[in-house]
């Protein structure tokens, strides 16, 4: 944290005490209009509204833009790591993940699993990597057919696992709610793969849009959901 940039920690300390230059924030301090600029005034450009409501900004792929930056910076993480387990050593104590079995709509309830312990691409070195950023994502037809997209997929021949990544950057109190729509979402195709002999995890990840934590009853820095790879 200490070794960001000057303006990048103030950014995050102000938006943790929620005192952005906000337009209903300088209605509040000066007087000014509180209006969207973009919604034409139809409404006050909360921060809420401004990263995550604007029907404008939705209409002109600025939530887009910012998905697919977030997109690019985990999958430019990604990509390192793979790049470097396909060239080590096979460890010969490797921790394989646990197996996640994927239920079809109409069966019994699904448990949220938990995320792997660090060293998932340890199992192989022949790990191949598909983001849905620079073009539209073909989802491999060697794990399964599918018309759907993820934002990233990451899988092995040699040893069968499947990272099944889908990003959402919702607001604070629409996490939970975001990660149950993609774990859904991709639940057939995963329950497909393992069919087929795969071993299959999908990862819904919920970057934090403010540096704020509601749930715990107080303001906090930024958190995520986070993967151990």
């Amino acid at each position: 944290m200490w070794g960001m940039e000057a303006n990048r920690l103030r950014f995050i300390n102000r938006a943790t005490y929620v005192v952005l230059p906000s337009p209903t924030n300088l209605h509040l301090w000066y007087g000014e209009d509180p209006a969207c600029p973009l919604c034409a005034g139809a409404s006050p450009a909360t921060p809420k509204h401004i990263l995550v409501g604007c029907k404008t900004s939705l209409t002109q792929g600025r939530f887009t833009w910012r998905h697919n930056q977030v997109l690019r910076c985990l999958a430019a993480e990604l990509e390192n790591k793979r790049i470097i387990m396909n060239a080590a050593p096979l460890n010969a104590q490797t921790t394989i993940p646990r197996r996640t079995t994927f239920m079809r709509e109409g069966e019994k309830q699904w448990t949220k699993p938990s995320l792997p312990e660090s060293g998932s691409l340890n199992a192989a070195q022949d790990w191949e990597m598909r983001v849905d950023l620079y073009q539209r994502l073909t989802f491999p037809p060697e794990i399964a057919a599918t018309n759907l997209h993820p934002d990233l997929v990451l899988w092995s021949k040699s040893c069968r696992h499947v990272f099944i990544i889908e990003m959402t950057v919702p607001w604070e109190d629409a996490i939970d709610e975001a990660f149950e729509r993609k774990r859904l979402r991709y639940a057939n195709l995963a329950a497909e793969a393992e069919g087929r002999g795969r071993t299959v995890k999908v990862w819904p990840v919920e970057p934090q849009m403010l540096p704020q934590s509601k749930r715990h009853g107080q303001r906090g820095m930024m958190k995520s959901s986070r993967m151990f790879i």
